[in-house]
């Protein structure tokens, strides 16, 4: 079996390459992992795909993971076309349960030699299809915040408060607060502009403040 070292992985249930990484992200230390040469299309289907491995792989794979203080991780692996790179982590059932890039400089490592390695066949049964994300992270956390916050000022009656933002946000203010709460609310299903960072940055500034 072959072994990469020394790498750090973030596992995920989405996955996320490396730039969209958040500093809360919990990576893991990874001292030693098996490492799997596949055919292109079985690394799509990989990345793009919900599925489920056989016991006979699960048992290749099983505690051969190696993290710190001679702790193993059950079932995880990486993967690898010479060009496109993931790390796996597997249930008992040997359902995919994390998935996670790799940082650049393993990435361009394992590029190189991966072509040293005999290509594998990796059997898989496809359960679903990924949810296809259509924003970064960041767009999804930063709607997540306004959302909260626009939800939070309506039922708790903070009408000055919303006025205020909704006049940042669209330069006027009505006179109904049900509308303006909807208009925000359906701004929030379009894609994001400047005005949503700077209203983004607005709130967080008033926690600062506080």
């Amino acid at each position: 079996m072959n072994y990469y070292y020394d790498i750090y992985l973030n596992f995920q249930e989405e996955y996320f390459m490396f730039y969209e990484w958040d500093e809360k992200d919990n990576l893991e230390y990874i001292k030693k992992i098996p490492l799997y040469h596949l055919e292109t299309s079985k690394i799509i289907g990989m990345l793009t795909k919900v599925f489920k491995v056989n016991n006979d792989f699960l048992k290749q794979i099983e505690n051969k993971t190696k993290l710190k203080q001679n702790k193993y991780l059950n079932y995880a692996c990486l993967v690898s076309d010479g060009k496109n790179n993931l790390a796996l982590e597997f249930q008992s059932d040997g359902k995919v349960i994390n998935k996670s890039s790799l940082l650049l400089e393993d990435e361009l490592n394992i590029n190189e030699f991966i072509y040293g390695i005999s290509v594998s066949n990796i059997d898989y049964e496809i359960i679903k299809d990924e949810r296809i994300k259509k924003e970064s992270r960041q767009e999804e956390k930063i709607k997540k915040v306004l959302k909260l916050e626009i939800e939070k000022m309506y039922n708790n009656k903070e009408y000055s408060k919303l006025k205020y933002i909704y006049l940042e946000w669209f330069k006027e203010v009505l006179d109904s607060i049900d509308k303006m709460y909807n208009n925000m609310l359906d701004k929030l299903n379009s894609s994001l502009t400047e005005v949503e960072y700077h209203i983004y940055e607005l709130i967080k500034l008033s926690y600062n403040n506080v």
